[in-house]
């Protein structure tokens, strides 16, 4: 019988996942969603690095790097387009660090769609559910 990895989860589906946060219970509260972790699998974090790859480098930071710190400074989230969440980092700049969840029901918990940094002007007709 194999091992799972150290620090890499086996899901239902065998995909790699790394567990990077939580959304809490006081936050899924207030916005009507549940409570959860957060993961992200590789083949998101390779889409991240070679969409991002620039902008990454920019700030010096790994895919990896870039999700965690979102999944654990945001301190926004708005409502993206069907049941998926943006968790966003404002720093009342004129770009943003994002990350864009979706709630994977039969596994439960909250999967990593992209990362990326946005103009903040993008958030304009998007719904704010929560800021802290």
């Amino acid at each position: 019988m194999k091992k799972k990895p150290a620090n890499r989860p086996l899901i239902k589906d065998q995909k790699h996942y790394k567990k990077i946060g939580k959304l809490k219970k006081s936050i899924a509260d207030k916005i009507g969603k549940e409570t959860a972790d957060i993961y992200i699998d590789e083949n998101h974090l390779k889409h991240i690095f070679n969409d991002h790859k620039d902008e990454l480098e920019k700030i010096g930071l790994t895919p990896l790097m870039f999700v965690d710190l979102v999944a654990n400074n945001f301190n926004r989230i708005y409502k993206a387009k069907r049941n998926a969440l943006f968790l966003v980092i404002w720093n009342g700049k004129a770009k943003v660090t994002i990350i864009e969840l979706n709630f994977a029901l039969q596994k439960s918990f909250y999967e990593v769609k992209t990362a990326t940094v946005m103009r903040k002007d993008f958030f304009d007709k998007k719904i704010l559910l929560w800021k802290k």
